[in-house]
């Protein structure tokens, strides 16, 4: 639903017709993504016993695998062009191909980046592609503004997962440490907002909406600690890109 939600600010900031099939295509992708980076290796010790819950995981994802290639043929042959390398990306993420049997996300120190390219090129690149939009100087500018809002919003599971993580990942936090992890996510807040300036075509609903998601964010961000809410990243800082979407709703509403 977060994807969701960054792909319709997309098709609102440049006033896009909302494609219903192109949602459907990003929803069940992701699912099915998410299940499959997050559960394969499990499902793959454990296939003689699987739980209950577990079977249902992995009925779920199926089924979204195949509604996402059913909607695939609704869209253009360009668009899923585009997505490729997205898709490869999730693969090489997950799969172990790389020497010593490593993965993407085991490489050190770029785990958060590849979720904020892929992330950015699925919110921003594709709806583009999808509507038939030039990708101009302002397509430029939110692509870095999206990478660095996804960048942020992985920051305070990187804290979360701070005890648990392996210490070759080499995360934000293991690096340089909680404090400075929280001024590294504020620095890159800002200049997410110094970047709407440059932009050859703003309203002041965009302007507006910047600032508010930026505000949530940075609260978010510093209010994150080691010992959290099971619910405080799970739910609260994931549901950060609804809130976006409805204030820019809220603030059309109000201004248009």
């Amino acid at each position: 639903m977060a994807i969701c939600a960054l792909v319709q600010i997309t098709f609102v900031k440049f006033e896009i017709d909302t494609g219903y099939p192109f949602l459907l295509l990003i929803f069940l992708g992701s699912v099915a993504a998410y299940n499959f980076v997050k559960y394969s290796k499990v499902s793959k010790l454990y296939h003689r016993r699987l739980t209950k819950s577990m079977k249902g995981i992995r009925g779920l994802t199926i089924l979204s695998l195949l509604l996402f290639v059913y909607f695939a043929f609704q869209v253009s042959s360009n668009t899923l062009i585009y997505m490729a390398p997205f898709i490869a990306l999730t693969v090489l993420y997950t799969v172990p191909v790389f020497p010593n049997r490593k993965n993407l996300r085991s490489i050190a120190g770029i785990k958060i980046f590849i979720i904020g390219l892929v992330w950015s090129g699925v919110t921003v690149l594709l709806p583009l592609v999808y509507g038939g939009i030039d990708l101009s100087f302002d397509f430029l500018i939110e692509m870095i503004q999206r990478f660095l809002f996804i960048v942020v919003m992985m920051l305070p599971f990187e804290i979360r997962d701070l005890e648990y993580d392996n210490i070759e990942l080499e995360t934000v936090p293991q690096k340089i440490g909680v404090t400075r992890t929280k001024v590294f996510g504020s620095i890159l807040l800002v200049l997410f907002l110094l970047l709407t300036a440059v932009k050859d075509e703003i309203s002041s609903i965009e302007i507006l909406s910047t600032i508010l998601v930026a505000t949530i964010s940075l609260l978010f961000l510093w209010g994150t600690e080691k010992k959290q809410s099971e619910y405080y990243c799970s739910f609260w800082v994931e549901s950060v890109p609804l809130m976006w979407l409805m204030g820019l709703f809220l603030l059309e509403n109000l201004f248009s």
